[in-house]
């Protein structure tokens, strides 16, 4: 357990990595627009492995702070707004539904996977997303909240054993940025979003695989309907 324990905090390094990028953003010291530093020097400079900063920017990239752009680099992004809620759900209707429905079709799945063939070690990190999540609501750090929940899905998604499922699902979560941020946004959902994260994470812990199934897909299932029923109210 010594060296499960050494393991997942190595890979939380990714967590102040954030943190620091995020304020060197906010402060202009990387302006929008701009262009971050290469890999080996963003490494130095930040004291960390390639593997943390890769995961680091990932993560970034997922909650709006940056871009990557594969073979140019990584790029602060131009417009770090937000509009307002129902306005960007009616405007991006049809690609919620798509990106709900897909992923309602395989997540589940990945879970019932995972809770039949999970480690310690997976379990470990799945825990240490669901009680980030949980410290950042509590702070009120909506970004961390969003950062957490994009690393819960990526870990079920890159540890339930059937690589070409995980592909799809890694590059349909590429794309689910702007819907993350907006559905986490709405009165309610983060509470919500992490009790679901944890009985998750307890069905997988007790090896119920039709649990840990069923529970995911009531979790989109339901966040699909809550971005529904926000969106058509007065």
């Amino acid at each position: 357990m010594a060296d499960d324990e050494r393991e997942v905090r190595a890979e939380q390094v990714w967590s102040a990595t954030v943190d620091h990028l995020r304020s060197m953003i906010d402060s202009g010291r990387l302006p929008a627009g701009s262009r971050l530093p290469a890999e080996r020097a963003l490494c130095e400079q930040l004291g960390i492995s390639r593997g943390s900063l890769r995961q680091a920017l990932r993560v970034l990239d997922s909650i709006g702070y940056v871009q990557v752009r594969p073979g140019s680099g990584t790029y602060v992004r131009e417009n770090l707004g937000e509009q307002p809620l129902r306005g960007w759900f009616s405007e991006h209707e049809q690609l919620v539904e798509k990106l709900f429905d897909l992923r309602t079709t395989v997540e589940p799945t990945l879970a019932e996977r995972l809770a039949l063939q999970h480690t310690p070690r997976v379990l470990a990190r799945l825990e240490s997303t669901v009680d980030e999540m949980e410290q950042a609501a509590a702070d009120g750090d909506m970004l961390r909240v969003i950062a957490a929940d994009a690393e819960f899905h990526r870990v079920i998604a890159g540890n339930a054993g059937n690589d070409d499922v995980t592909d799809l699902l890694r590059s349909v979560l590429s794309l689910v940025g702007e819907e993350r941020r907006a559905a986490l946004r709405l009165p309610g959902q983060i509470r919500k979003a992490v009790d679901e994260h944890r009985a998750i994470l307890e069905a997988v812990r007790r090896s119920d695989a039709a649990a840990a199934r069923e529970i995911t897909r009531k979790h989109l299932l339901d966040a699909k309907t809550y971005v529904h029923d926000y969106t058509a109210r007065d």
